[in-house]
């Protein structure tokens, strides 16, 4: 429930430290958190349901099979149109050079200020 939770959070922004996950993996492990949790969430009751009658057992392993799939999946890929859009804006932007710590280090390469004034040549190797 908790992998459910958290991957809710980071979609909707508010827990967002699910994203170094993703440097480590080919897809989203942070939006995969989310059928994978669900498959998670569901496993105690796996017995319970898997007993059930045929249409309601079926529908369930169906479904949990589905969450297990998708969340193994979603690690190495997702597919554009299923991620939210800050996700898209931001994947854009780092393959354009102009995220965060593309900036940072073109400024560090460039021998810039923070506000980016040339530095001094005995400022640039200064940590």
């Amino acid at each position: 429930m908790f992998l459910f939770w958290a991957s809710l959070s980071m979609i909707r922004q508010k827990w967002m430290y699910l994203l170094v996950g993703d440097a480590f993996m080919p897809g989203k492990p942070s939006l995969a958190m989310l059928p994978g949790g669900f498959w998670m969430a569901t496993l105690p009751f796996s017995n319970i349901l898997l007993d059930a009658p045929e249409p309601i057992s079926s529908i369930f392993a169906f479904t949990n099979f589905g969450g297990l799939v998708f969340g193994l999946l979603g690690c190495f890929y997702v597919p554009r149109f299923l991620q939210p859009r800050w996700m898209k804006d931001s994947d854009d932007e780092i393959k354009r050079g102009e995220g965060l710590y593309a900036n940072e280090y073109r400024r560090r390469v460039l021998g810039q200020g923070p506000d980016g004034t040339p530095l001094h040549p005995e400022e640039r190797n200064a940590p």
